[in-house]
């Protein structure tokens, strides 16, 4: 007499059933890792490595990919290749400067909003980051920025940066709030929070040593996430007329240059997508790897 064994009769341990669930999400992780740093090194280092100017004319106007020219040259004859690259170090550190501020307050002010026991506090806060969302984040994005012109600068940043930075700062911090707040709503009925009020802790205390550092990881996942978007919406500026001013390189100008040549010169937009794409590709697969990770704590 045989005994036939199915898997359904087979009881998994539960942290063999998280190690299997975490081995694919880590090999996700370690896959999107390596495309960022690739792109990430490759802007810091080929214009450290090749000196040619990205707005010298190197050679003929619309020459294809070549050894000399990887990326072939523009209408005017610059290398696209150095341009490339050269836009990437401006266009990731606005992401991160754009997201870091917006990463900061709006974290800081949702836990402190969270953890109030004043109504009032709550319902302002709430409100007002209510009336920022109501707008579609790039339209606001956009009027913000022709509002404070291109004229405004901020140190060693180029013409036009300045207004981008400050109109992202301005809008974004409210999403973060929002999920600061909610998140810390959850912790705050915890064993640990009421231990804490129990023995006496300041409100300051526990929102420093306690909720904040409980509350950053959810808005860090959605930070890493926020970065791409503001990869893209620096990028698609230069289409709408705004943005970082011409002739500094950056991916969406680069892009808006090509437009009128798709077809005999493909490769100035193509290439510059093509970079855009692998960088987005990364953030996404970390961006999914946080968000599946079975140990992280979720909103309810």
């Amino acid at each position: 007499m045989s005994t036939e064994i199915t898997t359904a009769d087979i009881n998994v341990p539960g942290h063999v059933a998280v190690r299997r669930q975490i081995q694919p999400r880590r090999i996700e992780l370690h896959v999107g890792v390596g495309l960022i740093l690739a792109v990430v090194v490759a802007c810091l280092v080929i214009p450290i490595l090749d000196r040619t100017d990205p707005n010298a004319l190197v050679a003929l106007p619309l020459q294809p990919p070549s050894a000399e020219h990887p990326f072939g040259t523009d209408m005017v004859g610059r290398d696209v290749f150095i341009r490339v690259f050269t836009a990437g170090r401006l266009d990731i550190a606005l992401a991160a400067l754009g997201v870091l501020v917006p990463f900061i307050s709006g974290t800081v002010i949702g836990t402190v909003v969270g953890a109030s026991r004043r109504r009032l506090v709550d319902t302002v806060t709430m409100r007002l980051t209510d009336c920022v969302i109501a707008f579609p984040f790039v339209i606001l994005v956009l009027v913000i920025v022709v509002i404070i012109g291109a004229d405004t600068r901020i140190p060693l940043l180029p013409p036009g940066a300045a207004s981008v930075l400050v109109a992202v700062w301005i809008v974004n911090w409210t999403t973060y709030a929002r999920l600061a707040r909610a998140r810390t709503h959850v912790l705050r009925q915890e064993d640990f929070i009421s231990a804490a009020r129990l023995l006496g802790f300041s409100q300051a205390r526990i929102v420093a040593r306690h909720l904040l550092p409980s509350v950053w990881p959810t808005t860090a996942t959605y930070a890493v996430a926020d970065a791409l978007v503001l990869v893209s919406l620096i990028a698609a500026l230069p289409f709408l007329g705004a943005g970082i001013q011409p002739p500094t390189p950056e991916w969406g100008s680069i892009m808006y240059e090509g437009r009128g040549f798709l077809l005999q010169a493909w490769w100035i937009s193509f290439t510059t997508a093509g970079v855009l794409l692998v960088l987005g590709t990364g953030v996404m697969l970390v961006v999914d790897a946080l968000v599946s990770n079975p140990r992280r704590p979720r909103l309810p």
